[in-house]
């Protein structure tokens, strides 16, 4: 079963070290130095933030495994990911797997 991982959050842009773009560019780089299998991977802003509740980031990715998220949790590289970006830098995280081999709908 392909695990299909997004997180949403408010970012506190009074904490932030950087450019919010930047931001996302060194997210998405911690998440790649993360050596568990995973793929499309994606970083960034809501396209119209007025329809999104104040969350302002949004991350994705898909694993091929439940053992491999866990993996991917459990790294030392994401407890650094989650030290740097994480809480109080990300309120009300929202973190939300499906099943990624589930029926896509065509819109």
């Amino acid at each position: 079963m392909v695990i299909l991982h997004v997180a949403i959050a408010k970012l506190d842009q009074s904490l932030l070290k950087e450019p919010r773009e930047e931001a996302f560019k060194n997210i998405h780089k911690m998440i790649a130095d993360i050596p568990v299998p995973k793929h499309d991977v994606r970083v960034g802003a809501p396209i119209n933030p007025s329809t999104t509740r104040g969350y302002d980031i949004m991350l994705s990715m898909k694993f091929e495994t439940i053992n491999d998220f866990k993996a991917y949790l459990a790294h030392p590289n994401h407890m650094k990911l989650l030290k740097r970006y994480g809480p109080p830098l990300l309120r009300d995280m929202i973190s939300y797997q499906i099943d990624g081999t589930a029926p896509q709908s065509k819109l």
